[in-house]
């Protein structure tokens, strides 16, 4: 007995010291930056400025200029009096707090700016975080013990702790991310619903509604968790009866945990009513993100060399294939994980941005599914030693896998694996590679700009064809004259499939403006695509007039790169705009597209 949980124990150390030790050689400039400003923005907005609503701009301003958190504000959204609201929800804020607050009573003292963005809330919230993470795997190890010896306890831990993404959110750039926190969350919740259908009691009840609730507030999503105590422990008719009755007899415990949950998730929905003037607001506005759960990019998601889940993290293949021997080997989790992956898999795929954008390694979005994954996992293993022809292959093919992960890890860091352009061709070029190869760079899916400027460079990469021209024929003298009664000229429109099957394609549109004697305020192009009536990816772009100009016809020409878009039904407009109301001739809009080769 004295060496009992001794393996385990020391596999869940080594996690924390790599985990740790790798954090510490990589430190951050700012960590309070992009999604995790727009998680954060609460706690200074409420307790240091006392302007939630954000209607004070100079505090937010000057945080925009001194720390440069992002290039926009687009953590933020318009509400429906125009009112700026936060476009995350407030759970993470909730995590962060305490940090915050022993953060913010030891900044002035330090000498620290005490703005909520200084030095010591950035190590304070990196420190508490970071601990948070570590605790999750303690509670994931508990929840192992629970179907596993503690070799195989230890083996899991190592597997999921460096056999898959959550050791490079969780050492790297994601440790202020919400996913090492839900991946805590999950293992309590999981460990508090096992515990409850052993023997129900207010404790684990209690812990139920809180994980749940918190899960919630960190990402609304997450609400699909419920079906995992809902559903647990229902795979014979035995156990379905003794579930019922362990309801039935607990009626108090259950509305406890409804209570608790609603308890959690209070902030976010006050947060909206005070806001808004609404109890549930909908912040995903920008009609170029957002979720369509009626098309999941269900492939991709799992199998593209973009940031395919099972191409990034292969363990998890062995997983998968062990929900086949979960049934028998611990049917009571059996039903809950099948339906929970399936819902889980769907709405993580439904986003548009099925890839998550840069930031992370492999799909971020599963990590906290791993503290299911690993019973399945877990009995697949099991199964493969208890057989000589395949226990070999078993320990080749994890070790492998663990290799792969950390050494793919610290490519995706070195910025060899690309954060979001990478390609089935660009993947092979620099597989077990140190460093890229020459050309290899040219395998890359495109590099979209994220400034106002746009220029194709080298248009021998693409075919080029015309799709509009209009000379306005119809009009006297064959030239447009734009009013302020008539500011538009005909706009080409079309689908972008379209335009193309591919990935992308540049859009040129050109034109002719008269300038007559005097320098008039000229015309502006206008490209933009519209996603069910909303308009997304929009560039309008004033024709440049030189100085000496006069009397003569001045040619204009605008590049355009498609974006991501949202679905190929999305629509693409090309126009010209009279803005500023002063009569303006135009003439000869054409507009070429230059598909990739």
């Amino acid at each position: 007995m004295a060496t009992k949980g001794r393996l385990s124990l020391y596999a869940l150390s080594l996690i924390c010291a790599a985990t740790i030790g790798v954090r510490c050689s990589f430190p951050h400039r700012q960590v309070l930056a992009w999604d995790v400003f727009g998680y954060y923005l609460y706690l200074p907005a409420t307790l240091i400025h006392d302007d939630l609503a954000l209607e004070d701009h100079p505090w937010l301003d000057e945080v925009m200029t001194t720390y440069e958190p992002s290039s926009t504000l687009y953590q933020l959204v318009d509400g429906p009096d125009g009112n700026r609201v936060i476009k995350y929800s407030s759970g993470m804020a909730v995590l962060y707090a305490p940090f915050f607050l022993v953060a913010h009573m030891l900044a002035d003292p330090l000498g620290y700016t005490a703005d909520g963005f200084s030095a010591p809330y950035q190590i304070a919230i990196t420190i508490g975080c970071l601990a948070f993470a570590l605790f999750g795997l303690v509670l994931f190890r508990n929840m192992l013990l629970h179907f596993f010896d503690d070799r195989w306890t230890a083996a899991l831990l190592l597997l999921i702790g460096l056999g898959t993404n959550w050791f490079q959110l969780t050492a790297w750039d994601g440790t202020l991310l919400t996913h090492s926190a839900l991946f805590t969350l999950y293992a309590l919740l999981l460990l508090a619903t096992i515990r409850w259908h052993a023997a129900p009691s207010w404790r684990w009840a209690l812990w139920i509604g809180v994980s749940l609730g918190l899960m919630t507030l960190i990402r609304p999503s997450e609400l699909v968790a419920v079906l995992i105590p809902k559903l647990w422990g229902l795979h014979d008719a035995h156990a379905r009866k003794a579930k019922w009755n362990a309801v039935r007899n607990n009626i108090p415990q259950i509305l406890g945990a409804a209570v608790l949950f609603l308890i959690a998730v209070s902030p976010q929905v006050f947060y909206w009513k005070a806001t808004t003037g609404r109890w549930i607001f909908y912040s995903y506005v920008n009609p170029g993100e957002g979720f369509d759960l009626a098309t999941p990019h269900l492939r991709p998601f799992l199998v593209s060399f973009r940031k395919g889940w099972f191409i990034y993290t292969p363990l998890m293949l062995i997983a998968m294939g062990g929900i086949i021997f979960l049934r028998k080997r611990i049917p009571q989790a059996f039903g809950a994980l099948l339906v929970f992956l399936i819902v889980d898999l769907w709405i993580v795929s439904s986003w548009s941005c099925w890839w998550y954008a840069g930031g992370s390694f492999s799909s971020r979005s599963m990590v906290p599914a791993y503290v299911l994954l690993a019973l399945p996992l877990g009995v697949a293993l099991q199964w493969a030693w208890e057989r000589k022809m395949t226990r070999i292959a078993a320990l080749v093919a994890c070790s492998a896998f663990v290799v792969l992960n950390l050494f793919q890890t610290w490519q995706w860091t070195a910025g060899i694996i690309s954060k979001e352009r990478m390609t089935k061709a660009y993947y092979k070029a620099v597989f077990a590679r140190t460093s890229i190869p020459d050309g290899a760079k040219d395998l890359l899916l495109v590099k979209r700009s994220f400034g106002s400027e746009e220029h194709l460079d080298d248009a021998s990469k693409y075919y080029m064809r015309e799709v509009f021209r209009d000379d306005f024929h119809d009009r006297p003298d064959s030239i447009l004259t734009l009013t302020a009664e008539a500011p538009y000229s005909q706009a080409f429109e079309t689908t972008f499939e379209g335009l193309t099957n591919k990935d992308h394609v540049w859009i040129r549109a050109t034109a002719k403006f008269w300038v007559g004697d005097t320098t008039s305020a000229p015309p502006t192009m206008v490209i933009h695509f519209d996603h069910e009536g909303g308009t997304y990816k929009y560039l309008a772009r004033d024709w440049v007039i030189p100085a000496q100009a006069k009397n003569e016809w001045i040619s204009f020409s605008v590049d355009y790169i498609t974006p991501e878009v949202r679905s190929v039904h999305d629509r693409i407009k090309v126009y010209i705009w009279n803005q500023r109301g002063t009569p303006m001739r135009v003439d000869g809009l054409v507009v070429q597209v230059f598909e990739p080769k």
